[in-house]
């Protein structure tokens, strides 16, 4: 017979979930490496109270500039062009040329 869920811990899968989303912002820009992190704490602090702003707080997560841009990609390593195929020879025969 399969045991119910205590009636007591409906709540703590929700209440992950709604921890782990209230922290999104925070976490991506702590991943990315945002300039103004404590700014952006702030704001995902504040706006977390008044869920309609919280879009806004993930959006300068997202966009908000890094402290050190990414570097730009080393250009590719020179490769000289492949050497062309040497043209058949002939052979020459008393005077006379033979195809190859």
């Amino acid at each position: 017979m399969l045991r119910e869920i205590p009636p007591d811990w409906y709540w703590l899968p929700i209440l992950a979930v709604f921890v782990g989303l209230a922290v999104l912002p925070t976490f991506i820009a702590l991943v990315r490496g945002a300039d103004e992190l404590l700014l952006i704490m702030l704001v995902n602090t504040l706006c977390c109270a008044s869920i309609i702003y919280w879009p806004f707080a993930l959006y300068m997560a997202i966009t908000w500039p890094r402290k050190h841009p990414r570097p730009p990609k080393a250009p590719a390593a020179y490769r000289p062009p492949p050497a062309p195929e040497p043209h058949p020879r002939r052979k020459v025969i008393q005077g006379n040329v033979e195809a190859p």
